[in-house]
């Protein structure tokens, strides 16, 4: 599932490709991801796209009056193109750079300068909701308590939040979005890294300096990810396309056996709380 990074990029580009455009006309092939919630195609027919922006790991494409809520999941992409201009971005299978439409699009969404926006799902677990374009109806959307976005919150209620959690695992609190809305396995593993904390250590038993330290790895990691394009997403801007190049620059996840490179010591993947866990054993004692 693409985590706050990838997020971003596909935000990223699709401000700079859909911003200012007028929606025309709405398909949809899958009725039961896809809530209306009392508005009708003719509600978007005619509205002009703002801005779009994210809020933890959802995409919201707010228009004159209505938002578009969109959720990408395990395996959702967002492609647009017209005759001059194509941007992908989401999950990576199937490959971005398929034409569009293809067996997994799931909703069309056509501009008056006659370029689409495809919202693709092999497996049909994201979802697409119409809704009013304010904060407590988009929030209500989502569907769960989101906590603060982690780019933007202040290390005072980082660790205000953290602290009143003592007994949880850290890493399984990290993943809560009522925490804090947008860490993943990914990044998650990443900043425990750049700590020297491990995954399964309490929070009550973390010093203020770890809290800290593991503050800061969150989000330069965050931030070096959305600089390299994301990891889980790819963003084509041709047809030859251009991959998120984040996990070239992993230090603990999807890096089993390899040495860290702080210590040298194989990096293990463990099982914690229904997730894998990427850690060095040597540098993240428990």
């Amino acid at each position: 599932m693409p985590e706050l990074p990838e997020v971003t990029v596909v935000v990223n580009g699709l401000n700079k490709t859909i911003k200012g455009l007028v929606l025309d006309s709405v398909e949809y092939d899958w009725p039961k991801k896809f809530f209306w919630n009392g508005f009708s195609i003719k509600d978007l027919k005619g509205a002009k796209v703002k801005e779009v922006r994210r809020m933890g790991k959802v995409i919201i494409i707010a228009l004159d009056r209505n938002a578009l809520v969109i959720h990408l999941k395990m395996t959702g992409q967002l492609i647009y193109q017209n005759k001059k201009t194509r941007f992908a971005g989401g999950h990576p299978i199937p490959p971005l750079n398929l034409p569009a439409p293809n067996k997994s699009t799931r909703a069309t969404f056509a501009f008056t300068n006659g370029g689409n926006l495809y919202f693709n799902d092999l497996r049909k677990f994201g979802w697409i909701k119409v809704v009013k374009n304010d904060e407590v109806d988009i929030k209500k959307a989502i569907g769960n308590e989101l906590g603060p976005d982690p780019l933007l919150i202040s290390f005072e209620e980082f660790s205000t939040r953290l602290k009143k959690k003592p007994q949880w695992r850290i890493k399984k609190l990290l993943m809560d979005q009522a925490f804090v809305a947008g860490i993943g396995n990914i990044y998650a593993d990443e900043g425990l890294w750049r700590a020297k904390i491990h995954p399964k250590r309490s929070v009550v038993s973390l010093k203020d300096t770890e809290i800290n330290v593991l503050f800061e790895g969150i989000r330069d990691s965050f931030r070096l990810s959305i600089k390299k394009g994301g990891s889980s997403a790819n963003s084509f801007i041709d047809h030859r396309g251009e991959k998120g190049l984040y996990l070239s620059f992993a230090n603990a996840y999807h890096m089993t056996g390899k040495p860290c490179k702080r210590c040298k010591t194989p990096i293990v993947r463990e099982k914690m709380d229904g997730r894998s866990a990427h850690y060095c054993p040597s540098c993240q004692k428990l």
